[in-house]
């Protein structure tokens, strides 16, 4: 499976078919004018007339291209004296072949009338795949009936963001036949997504999990994915806002909380003021990037000829630079969910979408408490504006700290420090030590920032005599050194407990120097490539000269000019890289040329 043969290949024991999902389940074969041709693999029938599969499982092998036509079997119905039959194509702007990093590989077909019986099941979407038990149905050879076997999801996966991760259990493997397999959450009725590959042991499987389907094919998933999406659409950015965004200090600290780095915290509080619009900005889109159906700066399109590109998805090759060069990437599908508390109420959330999402969240919260082999870390919650909500500050922060010691993981978004939600916060919600610890934290990143900046000086010091107009290495150090002795000073007689103001003044005070850093890192970084752009010149130049004083060529007249010429630009003093590039190059040809006349191939 995941090479485009759905057909060889034993499987091992596995669970037999439950009857109860029959009408589902399909079969698909290659077309032939006359019999039944080779098993492809497996789909999922939606609805009356739609069938989701792997782009692989159906691609004519001659072309590698969609096929004119797939032959799709209901071989699980009961009460029929031979199996049903229909003829499907693919549906306009549903092909998505795979490419760039294990993205795409999906397909929806649409039979040529409808299935003898509808199906009833949608796709679901999941907060938190990890340790979630699982069932895997496929059409292995030798196996007409179809297979089911066991398996639990580990979370994200694969070589790219888009697949989730299955451990299968027992002694089954995953073969040829279950790609394109529904995987159904063991113990209900919900499909979580299917199956699009296998290692080569067949113990360890990857599925396009339902957010990944609706992030290609929005129309499909407004009819058959249900369940909370991790953004709001209120939240949601387009992707030219997250291609043109400017890095900004609190962005690392959400990056850090979601990818669980080991100097962030289960809980964390990010302080915005009413009007920093730009951080507000940078906020929404780090947590778009961090949801698998969104990831503006991830999903990069299909091949061309491949159909209609999803809803925020680029060319590929396109993204975000300026977030990616400064490290600003989360992995798409680790955010759970977004909780935007404006205006709704906590405890009793008159608005649906909140409601059903805190639903979703507890029950799976439940579920994988009662996991033996449950995560070690909890799905990321960010809790928008927990201020604004009209929830009784103390009933809020409550029901906060059931969702934490249920093993969520918080993002804590305030806007005002004065009001009643961040003093029970302070005094219910972290720990005692927060302040203290937070103050420490600061002073490490501004040990790193006077660190950066001083490598910087060091190789301005290199670059200023050879290059024009170098950036300048920031002076932002003993500004954040000076604020850390102010905080301190704040801090100590509070042994350690910070109130919310100096919650607050801390929040802004590390989202400061990460931006800082931000900044001196980029200087650094470009006065390093001016660097070895400029080492990299003089030695390509050196080479060149080197090749000809071996046939005693240095003193020809073709190469005299060029090369003083080259050798004034990169020595005599500053100049522009591009001019000391084009110069080089110059004298390089004459070279070449000459090399040539001389007999060296």
């Amino acid at each position: 499976m995941g090479d485009g043969d759905g057909t060889r290949g034993a499987v091992g024991a596995g669970v037999e078919t439950p009857r109860e999902h029959g009408s589902w389940r399909v079969r698909l074969r290659r077309w032939a004018t006359s019999g039944s041709g080779d098993v492809l693999g497996a789909g999922v029938l939606f609805g009356g007339d739609h069938v989701l599969t792997c782009a692989h499982v159906v691609r004519d092998p001659a072309t590698g291209l969609r096929p004119d036509r797939v032959r799709v079997e209901f071989p699980l119905l009961q009460g029929l004296t031979r199996t049903p039959q229909r003829t499907a194509t693919v549906a306009a702007g549903h092909w998505v072949p795979a490419f760039g990093k294990a993205q795409g590989d999906l397909a929806v077909l649409v039979l040529d009338e409808p299935a003898p019986v509808p199906s009833p099941v949608t796709l679901h979407r999941t907060l938190d795949y990890r340790g979630a038990p699982v069932l895997i149905d496929g059409f292995p050879e030798y196996r007409s009936g179809g297979q089911w076997l066991t398996g639990v999801c580990r979370g994200p996966g694969g070589e790219g963001d888009e697949r989730v991760q299955i451990d299968l259990g027992g002694a089954g493997g995953l073969r040829g036949g279950f790609s394109g397999s529904g995987v159904l959450e063991e113990g209900g009725d919900r499909l979580l997504g299917i199956v699009v590959q296998a290692d080569e042991s067949g113990e360890h499987g990857y599925m396009i999990p339902a957010a990944t389907v609706a992030k290609y094919f929005r129309r499909f998933a407004e009819r058959y994915v249900s369940g909370p999406h991790a953004v709001p659409g209120h939240r949601v950015v387009s992707p030219e806002a997250a291609r043109a965004a400017r890095p900004h200090g609190l962005q690392r600290t959400v990056t850090r909380w979601l990818e669980a780095a080991a100097d962030a915290w289960d809980t964390e509080v990010l302080f915005i003021a009413e009007d920093d619009e730009r951080a507000r900005q940078a906020l929404y889109v780090v947590l778009n990037m961090a949801d698998r159906e969104q990831a503006p700066h991830l999903a990069a399109g299909p091949p061309p000829g491949c159909g209609p590109q999803s809803p925020g998805a680029g060319p590929p090759g396109t993204g975000t630079p300026l977030l990616s060069r400064a490290g600003i990437a989360p992995r798409a599908g680790s955010i759970a969910l977004v909780l935007d508390l404006e205006g709704v109420a906590l405890d009793d959330p008159g608005r649906p979408e909140v409601r059903d999402a805190l639903a979703v969240l507890r029950h799976e919260l439940r579920h994988a408490a009662r996991r033996p082999t449950g995560p070690a870390r909890g799905p990321a919650v960010a809790v928008l504006h927990a201020d604004r909500s009209p929830t009784e500050p103390a009933t809020a922060v409550r029901v906060l700290r059931e969702l934490a010691e249920a093993g969520a993981r918080l993002l804590l978004v305030v806007r005002d420090g004065t009001h009643g939600f961040p003093y029970a916060m302070a005094e219910r919600l972290l720990p005692a030590d927060r302040a203290a610890r937070w103050l420490g934290r600061i002073g490490v990143r501004v040990d790193e920032l006077a660190d950066t900046e001083r490598r910087a000086r060091s190789l301005f010091h290199r670059v200023e005599p050879h290059v024009v107009d170098p950036p300048a290495a920031t002076g932002y150090a003993a500004r954040a050194a000076l604020w850390t002795v102010q905080l301190s000073d704040e801090l100590r007689p509070l042994t350690g407990r910070g109130g919310p103001g100096l919650l607050e003044k801390l929040s802004r005070a590390e989202q400061a120097v990460d931006t800082y850093l931000l900044r001196a890192a980029a200087v650094e970084s470009e006065l390093r490539e001016m660097l070895d752009e400029h080492l990299r010149l003089r030695a390509l130049l050196r080479d060149h000269l080197a090749r000809l004083a071996r046939r005693g060529l240095t003193e020809h007249p073709d190469t005299v000019g060029p090369y003083r010429e080259a050798q004034r630009l990169l020595m005599a003093g500053p100049c522009p890289l591009a001019d000391a590039e084009r110069a080089v190059e110059a004298f390089a040809r004459v070279a070449r040329r000459l090399a040539e006349t001389d007999g060296d191939a």
